[in-house]
């Protein structure tokens, strides 16, 4: 969502180029968060958060009929003279229309076995029931969340298999925040296709709960399952009440390897509460596990966003690490109290770009970035 962001400014910057008088409008997570800045800097003449579609589809109309009042514009857009909070409330889903993008050539593709496969992508929910500090859904959704209906989201996953889609990715926050829900999704996609490989995203805890739907995931093509383990320890997990413990990922680690799917642990290595002692135990935590080919390199370098109005700012505000708002840069500053991670951090984060761009088979990097963890610590 932050890259998204930084790339959309570019984009607008070029919009308004090539036409001053165009409507542009930001939506997403990061559009409500950093609304201010986009609306005031110029980059956008509205924002919408949330449920956007109903806001996104008035504000069109209202344009197109030159009837856009900034002073009162639709509900949920939000812009320099109008302030409206997020929308949160159940809609009539459409299918997703697709045929005018690109080709799913020009996409994502799974490695499987050494073959690539055309990668699709869909969501069954919206939002997220929990509220994790640091996630930038909590600040929106607050605790809320809404399914998409089981046709609405077939009928997207056929139109993309139709066009070569051999894997899905499911993209919401959670998967099984509604596990009746993705389990009928599931049911429903393998009993149609089922050669079709599928992947989604699912809290440590929610798979540590709902540890009886993961067989039949397993057996119905789930590729792997992408978790946000953040940390192990127990200190980093509580100030960002994931609502998970280090006991608690090694519990799942287990059982996803009991029932043979692969977990892909997204990871938040440095955050004002992380030690140098935390950063090598997670790099011996991912050797020691062999997840090394499970982890994209880029993530031993992730530091912690911090966007205006995140949950964080409730709890750590003032806080003598915590800096000033850097509203170009969609974030808070903040200082780690040891300058060694602050170095260390610096030092990965050139590394694995590096290796990202030399194309650097990921067991390299890993042991690059132990080396340099190991180095720093003496």
């Amino acid at each position: 969502m932050h890259a998204a962001l930084r790339l959309g400014t570019a984009a607008a910057h070029q919009l308004r180029a090539l036409n001053v008088d165009a409507h542009l409008c930001f939506f997403g997570y990061y559009a409500g968060l950093n609304a201010e800045y986009l609306l005031h800097a110029g980059y956008a003449d509205s924002t919408i958060a949330g449920e956007f579609e109903p806001a996104l589809l008035a504000l069109v109309l209202t344009v197109l009929r030159d009837e856009f009042d900034p002073a009162s514009p639709p509900p949920g857009v939000r812009t320099p003279q109008y302030i409206s909070a997020p929308l949160l409330q159940r809609i009539a889903f459409a299918p997703p229309r697709r045929e005018g993008l690109p080709a799913l050539e020009h996409y994502a593709r799974l490695r499987s076995n050494g073959e690539l496969r055309l990668a699709g992508y869909t969501e069954s929910s919206r939002g997220c029931k929990y509220v994790c500090r640091h996630c930038p859904v909590t600040p929106v959704y607050q605790g809320r969340f809404f399914v998409v209906p089981r046709d609405i989201v077939l009928g997207d996953i056929r139109d993309q298999v139709q066009a070569g889609a051999r894997h899905i990715t499911f993209g919401d926050p959670d998967f099984l925040n509604g596990p009746g829900h993705a389990r009928r999704v599931v049911r429903s996609l393998h009993a149609e296709f089922p050669e079709l490989t599928f992947d989604f995203t699912a809290r440590i805890p929610h798979l540590l709960r709902h540890a009886r739907l993961l067989p039949e995931m397993a057996t119905s093509g789930c590729a792997f399952v992408v978790s946000a383990v953040e940390s192990l320890s127990d200190d980093v997990l509580a100030a960002l009440e994931k609502g998970h413990t280090r006991a608690d990922i090694l519990h799942a680690l287990k059982l996803m390897q009991k029932v043979g799917i692969p977990l892909r642990p997204s990871l938040l290595p440095f955050t004002p509460w992380t030690t140098l002692h935390d950063y090598l135990e997670l790099l011996a935590f991912v050797r020691e596990n062999d997840l090394v080919d499970h982890i994209d390199p880029v993530q031993y370098s992730l530091r912690l966003l911090i966007p205006p109005g995140s949950a964080l700012l409730v709890k750590h505000t003032p806080a003598a690490w915590l800096g000033e708002l850097d509203a170009a840069g969609f974030s808070y500053d903040w200082v780690h109290p040891d300058g060694r991670m602050e170095d260390l951090q610096k030092q990965v984060s050139a590394r694995v770009e590096k290796a990202a761009r030399q194309g650097e088979p990921a067991r390299s990097t890993f042991a690059a970035v132990e080396e340099l963890a190991s180095a720093l610590a003496g």
